[in-house]
């Protein structure tokens, strides 16, 4: 089976992944690392090629986490809020059909 896995944040401390063009359909994010603080990290769509984004509802996470996300055409990334110095997490993204093949 191929690996549909993007990994779109690397050992991140703050800021955003760069963005991923999403197709459209169910998909999956997880993070894991360590969360300083209160830092989390949210999904997050552009409908208008990023010069919008707007968080997903219900995707924030604070801990080591997976959530199952459904969204139409547009563009995607996960953003780090509330950020520590201890912060260092690492993200993925998936599509439930294997869209990065």
């Amino acid at each position: 089976m191929p690996n549909s896995m993007t990994q779109i944040l690397t050992a991140a401390a703050s800021g955003e992944s760069a963005s991923q063009q999403w197709y459209g359909g169910e998909g999956q994010f997880s993070v894991s690392g360590t969360f300083g603080g209160t830092a989390a990290v949210e999904l997050q769509m552009s409908p208008d090629d990023g010069t919008t984004w707007i968080p997903v509802s219900g995707s924030s996470v604070t801990i080591a986490d997976c959530k199952s996300f459904r969204l139409g055409t547009c563009d995607v990334r996960l953003a780090i809020t509330n950020e520590h110095g201890t912060t260092s997490i690492n993200g993925f993204i998936t599509k439930t059909t294997g869209q990065w093949t």
